[in-house]
């Protein structure tokens, strides 16, 4: 003889079943959320749940497409290297990834030294300023390459000497 489902899902069973049925098969029964977070729905609702709603689920990142967990989705877009980022200096929007070395070595605002440092020029100006500087103190920048010459020939003749 069948009996229909005590927690009234549909079901229609032999009342040998029932708890069978009640352990594995029932979407009316009330379980814990098996990613951890506590919530306790019926079968059927937790399946949804685990899927579009748990903040512990497991979600796809837009930008680099790595796994991250639903609630660590904030924390991991301020370290995402493909999450697009202003420069500080200039504004420009740049991949985080290469934030480092667009100012390193691109960014018009960060401030340089001079080429002719060795040769103690000591002007540190903004990237974009740079080729103004060589070309207005190229004169400059020969004396003190020359003078950096007359020491060295000096102290090799007292070497010498």
């Amino acid at each position: 003889m069948k009996v229909s489902c005590d927690l009234e899902c549909g079901a229609a069973m032999c009342r040998e079943d029932m708890e069978q049925h009640l352990k594995r098969d029932c979407g009316m029964v009330r379980s814990q959320c098996n990613l951890g977070c506590r919530v306790r729905l019926t079968r059927n609702d937790l399946k949804i749940h685990e899927k579009v709603s748990c903040v512990r689920r497991i979600v796809q990142c837009d930008h680099c497409f790595a796994d991250v967990r639903y609630w660590d989705i904030p924390k991991h877009l301020k370290e995402c290297p493909k999450v697009r980022v202003a420069c500080e200096l200039c504004s420009v929007e740049i991949y985080r990834e290469y934030m480092t070395e667009h100012i390193e070595k691109y960014c018009p605002e960060e401030m340089v030294e001079c080429p002719f440092v060795k040769y103690k020029c000591m002007t540190r100006i903004k990237r974009e300023d740079m080729d103004k500087h060589l070309e207005e103190k190229e004169t400059k920048h020969l004396g003190l390459k020359l003078t950096t010459m007359e020491d060295l020939i000096t102290k090799q003749s007292e070497k010498i000497d």
